[in-house]
C-alpha cells in the first residue's frame, strides 16, 4: 500500500523571464519576474482551488526581488512563496506582488509557490450503476472544468468532496479557509485519499472534507471540460420494495436499492445513469455515502411485485340509548358503529426472495379490531408491515378498524 503526505501548498516548476543585476537602491542583487508552470491543482466545492507550482533555479547570494505573475482572482493573503536558503525581507503588494528575499548561499535553489483562487474550477462525479441480481457495479468519472485562465499541462489533480451540507461553509471573499491535513493512503483503485478539516475564520468550526488524488498526470485545456476515470467498484446489493397502499391501491410497487460502499473512500454525491441487465433504466442521484455505509437509491416502479387493496367488507350498526347525566337528566342518543375491513394482496413475480415495506393509513379516531398479521409499526394514523416473500409467493394481509360516533336524538328530559 502506497502512502503519501498531502500538503495544501503549491509547488511548481520555475522559469525566469526578466532579470537585472541591481535596482536603484543598489542593495538588490537581481530582479526576476517569474512565470511558473502549474504542477498540481486542488479543486474544492463552489469553485475554490489551490494552485501549486515548483521548480529550481541558480541564484546568487544576496537580496533578490522576485516579481510574481499572479492571476487576478488570487486570494492575496493565501499566497505562500518559499525559496530554499532564503529569508523574506519584505513583501510589496502591487499589481504584481514583489518578494524581497535574502539568499544566504549561492547555488541551485528550490522554489515553491501556492495560492487560493476563487471560481477557478468545478468538478463533479458522473456515475454509471449496473444492477445485477446480488451486486452492483459502480463506475465513476470525474468531470473537471478548467476555469483557471490558462492551459494546465501534465498536472496532478486533487479533487475535494464531502457531505453536501458542507458547501454552505464555502468562504466569503474576506474569509480564507484554514486546513488541517491528515496522511493520504492510496487504495486499490489508484485514488489517494486525505482527510482535510476545513473552517472559516469567523466560526472556528472544523468540518471534514476529502481529497481524491487522481492517478497519474493530466492535461486540461483552458475553458474546457474533461472526463477522467475516477473509480470503479463492485459491491453487494440489497433490494427493498415499498408500497403505500393508501395512495396507490393498485400499485405500482417502488424499488429501492441499497448499495454498500466497501471502498476506503466515500462516494461523493452526484448524478448517475442506471442500468439493469445492460439496459438503460433512468437517471438517478447517488447520495454522499461514507465508506462502510449504504447508499439508498430510488430505482422507480417495479414489476417484480404486484399488489392491490380492496374494501373486503363494511358494516354499520345504529343503536338508540338513554344516557343519564347530572341531576338525573336523561339524554337520548344514537350510537353508530362502523367497521371497515380491508384486504391487501401481494404477489411476487421474482425468482428470488423479496423484502417489502408496506404502509397504509387509518382515520385518527379509528380503532383496530382485527388483523391477520401484526404490523411492525403502528401509529395513530398509520400501519406499517415489513415482510419477506419467497419466490413467486402470494400473500394476503387483512385488517379491520371501527369508528364509533354518538349524536343526540332529542332534548333532555
Amino acid at each position: 500500500m502506497k502512502t503519501i503526505l498531502v500538503y495544501l501548498v503549491l509547488l511548481s516548476a520555475l522559469a525566469p523571464v526578466v532579470a537585472s543585476d541591481s535596482d536603484e537602491s543598489g542593495k538588490i542583487e537581481a530582479t526576476t519576474m517569474l512565470n511558473l508552470p502549474v504542477d498540481s491543482v486542488t479543486i474544492y466545492p463552489d469553485g475554490l482551488a489551490t494552485v501549486e507550482r515548483k521548480g529550481q533555479m541558480e541564484v546568487t547570494e544576496g537580496v533578490h526581488k522576485f516579481v510574481l505573475d499572479l492571476p487576478w482572482s488570487v486570494i492575496m493573503d493565501s499566497v505562500r512563496f518559499i525559496v530554499s536558503n532564503a529569508t523574506v525581507e519584505k513583501i510589496v503588494y502591487d499589481d504584481n506582488t514583489e518578494y524581497h528575499l535574502n539568499v544566504s548561499s549561492t547555488g541551485l535553489q528550490n522554489f515553491s509557490l501556492s495560492y487560493l483562487m476563487r471560481d477557478a474550477g468545478q468538478w463533479a462525479p458522473s456515475y454509471s450503476l449496473y444492477l445485477g441480481e446480488e451486486s452492483v457495479l459502480v463506475s465513476a468519472y470525474a468531470i473537471v472544468e478548467n476555469d483557471f485562465g490558462e492551459d494546465l499541462k501534465d498536472v496532478r489533480l486533487k479533487l475535494v468532496a464531502g457531505p453536501p451540507q458542507l458547501e454552505s461553509y464555502a468562504p466569503r471573499a474576506a474569509e480564507p479557509l484554514y486546513y488541517a491535513v491528515e496522511e493520504a493512503v492510496e487504495d486499490e483503485a489508484g485514488i489517494s485519499l486525505a482527510k482535510v478539516s476545513v473552517g472559516g475564520s469567523t466560526t472556528g468550526e472544523l468540518e471534514t472534507l476529502y481529497i481524491y488524488v487522481l492517478e497519474g498526470r493530466n492535461d486540461l485545456d483552458m475553458d474546457s471540460i474533461v472526463g477522467l476515470p475516477f473509480f470503479e467498484e463492485v459491491g453487494p446489493l440489497e433490494r427493498i420494495y415499498t408500497w403505500d397502499a393508501a395512495y396507490q391501491s393498485d400499485g405500482p410497487v417502488m424499488e429501492t436499492v441499497k448499495a454498500n460502499n466497501t471502498m476506503k473512500d466515500p462516494w461523493p454525491p452526484g448524478e448517475a445513469l442506471l442500468y439493469r441487465n445492460g439496459e438503460y433504466v433512468s437517471r438517478i442521484s447517488v447520495p454522499y455515502t461514507p465508506t462502510g455505509t449504504e447508499a439508498s437509491i430510488k430505482v422507480g416502479s417495479s414489476a417484480d411485485v404486484e399488489v392491490s387493496k380492496e374494501l373486503a367488507n363494511y358494516t354499520i350498526n345504529e343503536e338508540i340509548r338513554e344516557i343519564t347525566g347530572t341531576g338525573n337528566t336523561t339524554f337520548v342518543v344514537k350510537v353508530t358503529t362502523e367497521i371497515w375491513t380491508y384486504l391487501l394482496s401481494i404477489e411476487s413475480n421474482a425468482d428470488r426472495d423479496v423484502f417489502m415495506e408496506i404502509t397504509d393509513r387509518k382515520p385518527l379516531k379509528a380503532e383496530i379490531v382485527s388483523v391477520n398479521s401484526e404490523p411492525s409499526e403502528t401509529t395513530a394514523t398509520s400501519l406499517k408491515w415489513e415482510l419477506g416473500l419467497e419466490p413467486r409467493q402470494e400473500l394476503d394481509l387483512e385488517y379491520a378498524y371501527k369508528i364509533v360516533t354518538t349524536e343526540s336524538v332529542n332534548d333532555s328530559k
